[in-house]
This record gives C-alpha cells, structure tokens and sequence, in this order.
C-alpha cells in the first residue's frame, strides 16, 4: 500500500495513476445509476469530497480515446455485472463554478462564460463534423471566442447538450461541480440579484426538459431555494446531509477511518481524533468525519491535532454573521460553545436574502455549512425541528475566534485582555475600574431595545469565555446550593481564584436604587450558597461577584 496522502488532488484519474491513498467510494457510480433519477443534487459542506468524486463519475463515464477501465480496478464498482455496460459509454459535459469568486457581476459573468467557453473548446472537435447547421457552427463559435449574447450562454447547456447528442447519437452527461459559489460570492459582495438573475435561467434552460440529457450530477455546499434558482424545477432529485440516501458518500464513516488510522500507524489516536473531527450526522444515524481534517492529520508527522478544516478558508462570512448577529443570538452561540444545545425548527432550502433576518435560517446555514450538526429531530405541529449542536473541537474553534473578531471590531479587544488579567489574579478592585469602562464601550455595539436585557451580560460572558477556557470551565445556569446561579468559573489550576456571578437588572417597583440591587443579588448568592458547587471541588479562593445594571449604568460589588 502506498501511504501517501492524496492532499490538493482532484482528480481521481491522478490519484489512482500516482497510487495515491484512496478511501474507495466508488459505489456511488453504481447508487448514481440505479436510483433512476435524472437529476442530483448533493449538498455537502466544503472539503468533503466533493469535487474527487464528481471528477470520478467523468472518468467512469466520459467517452475518451484510451479507456479509463484501469484506474477502477480493485475498487467496489468493478464488481457490479453493469461495470462494462456503463464505463466510458458518454460524452460528459463538465463545468466547475469554484473559481467564480469576482468582486462585482461584471467579472464574475465574464468568470462564467470563460468556463463555459473553456468546455465548449474541449469539446470543438464537433466542428468537424457535417451535421452541424451553419446556425448552429455560428453559435458555438460565438461561445467559443466569448461573443455569444447572454441568452445564448444561458442556453449553452442545453446547446451543447443537443450537439454532443448529435455526435454521438448517445445523451451526454452534465457533471457541474460548485454550482452555488457564485451565489455565495454574490451574496457576500453585494450583486445577489444579479447572480440569480442569471443563474435561474441558466440552471432552469439547462436542466428541466432537457431531453438530451442522460443524467445530470450537481454539487455544493447550499440546497439554494428554488425560488431562487430552481423555479419550476421538479425533477431533481436533492440529497441534503439530513437525507438517508447517500449518506455514506461524501466524507468518511467510522469503519473508513478506523481502517486509515491503521494504515498510518496512529491507531492510538482514534477517540482523540473522534473528539477533533468526529461529529457529523448525516441521514438518520450515518456518523461522518470531516475528510480533509483527518487526511491532513494522519499526513502530519507530529501528529498535531489542528483545526485544518477552519484553515482552509477565511470563514468571513461566519464571522460577519456572528459579528452582526442580535443579542439573543450571541446568547445561543454563548450557550453552544459551552456544550449545550438548541432548538431550531429545520429548513433545508437556504435563502440567502433571510438568513439575518431569520434566526432559524441562520442556524440552518451554519449546520449546512458544517458548523452545527443535528443530534436529534422533532416533529411538532407538522413543523420539523432539530436539536442543533457544535459538532468537535475543530468547529468550536472557528465560533470562538468569531466571537475574538466581534470584540475587536468594538475595539475593546485590548481593555478586554486587561480586563481579564485582573480578574485571573484576583485584583477585583483593578477589575472594578476597567470593566465598567469596558461594558460601556462593548453596550454601544448592541441594541439595547431589549425587554429582558439580562442576555446582553450572558453575551458578555461569551467573550469572557472564549478567551478563559484554557484556564477556567465556565458554567452558566447550573444548579447549585438552593438556587441557579448565573455563572461559575471553575479554575483548571488550584492556584487560580473561583468565581461566581450574579446579574441583576435594577426594577424601580421593587428597589429604590442600584445599590439595594446589588445588595439582594449579592445576598441571593450567599444564601442560596451557590459557591458549594466550588467548594465541593476543592476550591478555596472563592469571591462572589454581583454586577447590577440600570439601563446602561453598571455597578459592581464584590467579597
């Protein structure tokens, strides 16, 4: 066995040439063909696969001069009685959209057509022949040299589609890898409509009634609304990451995994590995890891368990959905870096234009993405909700340094370290000073209409948390004593203080000022001795922190 890792490649035709490493996955040729649908769409978040096993269907399938028979040898498809009948029988037509990532329409509809001349130009030896119309030589050469009008590229699939049959006497093929990164660029940089605009007559054209088409194959990372794209759109069939069909297909089951952990001599590591890049569930029980971070783990010498999925991209669009999130959000994603859970009603078609709008379409990007994961689905009054959760160590990685981006885009980054030293040297007086200063600044970036402002503080924690927890574990609304606590930082070094706090919104019916708020909250804590969870560990240095807020006003007392 050849132990090297098949990282950067695409191409299946280069892995197997090159004897690369290859977790066999060939069985979906076969689950392709025999589901008898015309029409796929797989979702699936980035660096999952997508892309090697598209480029696998072209070179099981596409007509070439040498046949490709060899490359497939040893693997699972071999085996099926139809190997013969279906392998390297079709024209193909292939067209990726990865790069189409310009910065305004005009570029990325010139990104576009250069694409589809590129494959028009793959294809040119159909000029050759005589059954080509004088119209329909003038067409493709149009295309072919980037002059064609924009009805003619938004009908170029199934132009080309009609001429590859013509050739041929066989329907092509239609393999079109990322079909939605130019929506998610265009989404990112401000010329949304204009994209779909395109692209919803493009795919519409390309796909529905083609008859001269045998299949069509789609990949990306969104099932994008089809009144966003796919109006009128009814013979695809779309196979999400919450689907049972396919489940196994895209990323790496555990058996997989297992078995490449002992090719590489890291068996020792398998829980370790669990715990970093483990955690996908797709379809009802199909447990997935994330490829990319095991292939780049098991091809590291050190055995260094990085985030290698996050360092991939930039995540800026994470970011800035977390950086301009509500407060109620912030809340949420406080309580999901911790560990806990949500419950969001399910949608599997993303709207671009709804998703800071809609806080369950939020959710439901993130999970598409391969930020959350679904442990559990409900079904209540005929609405579907899912138990929503980070999925490893990797991804709680990525909302934590969101969460390091938001604060210092409020430019309080730097009085937040100071903040924090303070308080992990118990200098509660110095703490005192600063994080009022800081709560007034970190306030301007929040609105503040809120009727239970008490989140606002939960949010601050957040931070707080993301930069503690190699020192502390925070908990927040635990048990403990005779009462809930707010929240308790349990030090992971004996020579740390232990903390915990209590907010308290001033309500003039009930005190007659911030300070009789901070006396109650402060009273609440002792009597109700929410320290004994502290305790209990061992714990000695204890101090009690009471914050009270009246508006915008903070106050602070402290044991």
């Amino acid at each position: 066995m050849n132990k090297n890792i098949a990282l950067g490649y695409h191409d299946f035709e280069e892995v197997r040439n090159r004897n690369l490493y290859y977790v066999d996955k060939t069985d979906f040729i076969q689950r392709v063909i025999e589901a008898e649908n015309k029409i796929f769409l797989f979702p699936r978040p980035r660096r999952f696969g997508k892309t090697l096993n598209l480029m696998m269907l072209r070179r099981f399938f596409e007509i070439s001069e040498t046949s490709k028979a060899h490359l497939f040898e040893g693997l699972k498809i071999q085996k099926w009685d139809k190997f013969e009948r279906y392998q390297g029988k079709y024209p193909v037509i292939w067209l990726s959209f990865k790069d189409v990532k310009q910065q305004n329409w005009k570029d990325c509809f010139e990104k576009i057509t250069i694409d589809i001349a590129n494959e028009f130009r793959r294809h040119s030896y159909v000029l050759q022949s005589s059954i080509l119309s004088q119209d329909q030589r003038e067409v493709y050469e149009r295309i072919l040299s980037k002059k064609a009008s924009v009805t003619e590229y938004q009908e170029s699939i199934l132009f080309l589609s009609e001429i590859l049959f013509l050739i041929h006497s066989v329907r092509p093929i239609l393999l079109l890898d990322e079909y939605d990164t130019p929506i998610n660029n265009a989404f990112s940089c401000k010329f949304y409509q204009e994209c779909v605009d395109f692209l919803r007559v493009f795919y519409s054209i390309g796909l529905k009634d083609n008859v001269f088409l045998e299949h069509a194959v789609l990949t990306g990372i969104y099932r994008v609304a089809k009144e966003s794209i796919f109006s009128g759109l009814n013979n695809i069939k779309v196979s999400t990451l919450l689907e049972e069909d396919f489940s196994d297909c895209f990323g790496f089951t555990p058996e997989e995994v297992r078995q490449l952990l002992v090719d590489f001599d890291a068996a020792k590591y398998e829980e370790e590995v669990k715990n970093w890049y483990n955690g996908y569930l797709f379809g009802k029980e199909q447990i997935i890891y994330n490829p990319w971070s095991i292939l780049n783990f098991v091809d590291n010498p050190l055995r260094e368990f990085k985030p290698y999925w996050a360092n991939t991209s930039n995540n800026d669009i994470i970011k800035e959905l977390i950086i301009n999130s509500s407060t109620d959000v912030k809340v949420e994603i406080e309580t999901l870096v911790q560990g806990g859970t949500l419950v969001k009603s399910i949608t599997e078609e993303v709207v671009f234009g709804n998703i800071q709008q809609s806080p369950d379409a939020l959710w439901n990007f993130f999970l598409f993405s391969g930020y959350l994961k679904i442990i559990e689905k409900k079904i209540n009054n005929n609405i579907q909700y899912g138990v929503f959760k980070i999925p490893n160590i990797e991804i709680q990685l990525i909302f934590q340094e969101a969460i390091q981006c938001w604060f210092v885009q409020s430019q309080t980054y730097d009085r937040f370290n100071v903040v924090l030293e303070y308080l992990k040297k118990g200098r509660l007086e110095d703490f005192e000073g600063y994080f009022g200063d800081f709560i007034q600044k970190v306030l301007s970036y929040y609105d503040f209409a809120d009727t239970e402002p008490e989140c606002i503080y939960h949010a601050l924690v957040l931070g707080m948390m993301v930069q503690l927890q190699s020192e502390y574990r925070i908990t927040s609304n635990r048990e403990s004593g005779y009462g809930r606590y707010d929240v308790v930082l349990h030090p992971l070094n004996a020579t740390l203080p232990a903390y915990v706090f209590e907010f308290k919104r001033f309500i003039s019916s009930k005190e007659s000022s911030i300070e009789e708020t901070l006396n109650n909250a402060m009273k609440q804590m002792l009597d109700n001795k929410y320290a004994s969870v502290l305790e209990q560990e061992g714990h000695a240095n204890i101090h009690h922190i009471a914050i009270a807020f009246k508006g915008k006003e903070v106050k602070m007392r402290y044991d």
